[in-house]
């Protein structure tokens, strides 16, 4: 049991890429990333994805929640992703969520994760539908 009564196996990962650091390759990982130094390659599974302000990603980030206060390059698929004051985005975003601080920039584009779907009624074709629910009703009553 743990110092506050939890098991450190319960307890989330976060995983640290230092300021001197820079890792090239892929991540596969269940918990959560920092990336104060530099990355290259792709994230996968993660939780939360904090790209901190001396941060530097480049590559394909695909994870719940990403945080950008340096800089990336890529692909960023998540449910949230937020880019603060000092974030840079450069490439595209699939998201749910999407927000940037003032001073936050996006270059490229924004996508929503999935595609809400729409269905184009025209007036002839919703004419139709009526009339044949009145007749049904005429018919129900007679």
């Amino acid at each position: 049991m743990g110092l506050f009564g939890k098991s450190a196996a319960s307890m989330p990962a976060m995983s640290l890429v230092a300021k001197q650091c820079r890792v090239v390759g892929e991540f596969d990982l269940e918990g959560d990333i920092q990336f104060d130094g530099q990355g290259e390659g792709t994230i996968i599974r993660a939780r939360n994805v904090v790209i901190s302000s001396t941060g530097h990603f480049k590559g394909d980030i695909y994870a719940e929640h990403v945080t950008i206060n340096g800089f990336v390059e890529g692909t960023c698929a998540a449910r949230e992703v937020n880019i603060l004051g000092n974030g840079k985005m450069k490439g595209q975003i699939q998201s749910e969520q999407l927000t940037i601080a003032k001073g936050g920039v996006l270059l490229g584009e924004n996508k929503l994760k999935e595609e809400p779907s729409l269905k184009v009624v025209t007036e002839e074709k919703a004419a139709t539908t009526k009339a044949t629910s009145e007749s049904k009703k005429s018919h129900a009553s007679a």
